[in-house]
């Protein structure tokens, strides 16, 4: 390596040792690897807490894409289980499984008729507008009735935002949208067929998701990675990162995984004195996710029927979505025990007092008998809880606002044109899965390598 390296790549998550781990296919060795905690990860990290293994939220791997496939094989060699997903919804007391829309048996008989008549006038309203909104387009696509009794209520709570303020252009391939025959048989019969992308995904044996990660930091020589190494100031201009303690690292090219406004707040009033940038950052919105991460004493539950994870739009908890680590692999709990995992979204519009979600979240499971209030004691006092733990992550989904595409494409031209490639989840301020993330690493090394495979 040079004194100055050609490329900086700041953060290893997927994305920053995707990059990387590209780089070393290559041949191109001209690169540094910056991160300021003391692992790697991201948001790829897996919690260790008294035997119990909590991912820092749920985390799963399936992928369309040929390329990402074969390299999550071949970097989790022997350590990865292809499953079956088994995933629910939890409305009216009832269980049904996933995607809601396509299977309401065992639901009331007003709710599911509710949902095929408002579907049945969706599809045939020929004078329906377009939608101007994430509100309007689940309303337009799936009816009135499928809208009001799950995909608003959840959408809200795991959003945290008012979804009229919202846009949908990258929501139609993560939710599935079933014919009308389909959604009829699905309300009258048990189902039949699993949809949507996921229906079939592969979870490490050992270690949890950051498996991934390390298998990753592997191939990566430890000379072009450096830990705990915070970037406090960029100048764009010089091409200058200020590290804590004072330290500077030039650079030829950046890439950065850092969020967007984090980026730009580093780069201070050089990109702050567009008021094009400005406007756009003003914009960028995102929501805050507490997991609260529950470890049992027992191996099963109240209805220990076999789930990986359930979604809840109603009110009555304040968690939206509940997984089951050590249905993922029996690696994540201690033997003869079992956990979940309570993933609660807050936001400016939806603010919680994090103090009070533990506690919330014990309620919560009493409430909808997966425990009963004896069982949701701590060990120690005669109850089940042996582990209970909170933890954030801010952020957590951006949201895609109204203006969102035209805000971007502003921003990603400011830092391009001063050799920085903004990249992966927060990097393109986009939803991304895991396997975009990987993909997204890839394909900024391949670009400033010079590669054109």
């Amino acid at each position: 390596m040079g004194l100055v390296p050609q490329v900086v790549i700041v953060g290893a998550g997927l994305t920053g040792l995707s990059a990387a781990y590209h780089f070393e296919e290559l041949g191109f060795s001209d690169y540094l690897l910056v991160e300021r905690e003391d692992e790697v990860g991201g948001l790829a990290r897996t919690l260790e807490l008294d035997g119990f293994a909590f991912d820092y939220s749920i985390h799963i791997l399936y992928t369309a894409d040929p390329y990402a496939g074969e390299l999550l094989q071949r970097l989790l060699d022997g350590n990865l289980v292809r499953q079956a997903r088994r995933s629910f919804c939890y409305s009216r007391g009832v269980y049904t499984e996933y995607p809601y829309q396509a299977h309401t048996f065992g639901l009331p008989a007003e709710v599911i008729a509710d949902n095929i008549l408002g579907l049945v006038e969706a599809i045939y309203d020929r004078d329906a507008a377009a939608p101007r909104n994430f509100e309007e387009w689940i309303e337009r696509t799936f009816g009135r009735g499928i809208a009001r009794h799950f995909m608003l209520p959840y959408n809200r709570r795991v959003w945290a935002w008012d979804l009229a303020e919202m846009g949908f252009d990258w929501i139609a391939e993560r939710v599935p949208r079933p014919r009308l025959e389909d959604v009829i048989l699905g309300a009258l019969q048990p189902p039949t067929q699993a949809y949507g992308p996921n229906r079939e995904f592969w979870y490490p044996e050992r270690g949890g998701i950051e498996a991934l990660p390390r298998a990753l930091a592997r191939e990566i020589p430890a000379s072009r990675l450096r830990l705990e190494t915070r970037v406090t100031a960029i100048d764009l201009e010089a091409k200058r990162l200020t590290l804590d303690g004072g330290e500077t690292l030039a650079y030829e090219r950046l890439i950065s995984t850092l969020p967007l406004p984090r980026l730009l707040a580093l780069a201070g009033a050089r990109a702050l004195d567009d008021e094009r940038v400005r406007a756009a950052l003003r914009r960028l919105q995102h929501n805050v996710v507490h997991t609260v991460n529950i470890g049992l004493r027992g191996a099963t539950l109240a209805d220990d029927a076999l789930r990986h994870w359930v979604y809840l739009p109603e009110e009555r908890t304040v968690f939206h979505r509940i997984s089951y680590p050590h249905r993922f692999s029996a690696s994540m709990a201690p033997p003869g025990c079992c956990s979940i995992q309570a993933e609660i979204s807050t936001s400016q519009k939806r603010p919680l007092e994090r103090a009070t979600l533990v506690a919330q979240t014990l309620e919560g499971l009493v409430d909808i008998g997966l425990l009963d209030a004896r069982e949701a004691r701590p060990a120690a006092e005669g109850g089940r809880v042996l582990v209970a733990n909170i933890h954030t992550l801010d952020p957590a989904y951006i949201i895609y606002h109204l203006e969102h595409r035209a805000d971007l494409a502003t921003l990603e031209a400011f830092v391009a044109a001063h050799d920085v490639h903004s990249r992966g989840r927060f990097g393109q301020w986009e939803y991304f899965n895991m396997d975009h993330s990987i993909l997204s690493g890839r394909d900024a090394a391949h670009a400033l390598s010079g590669s054109s495979s």
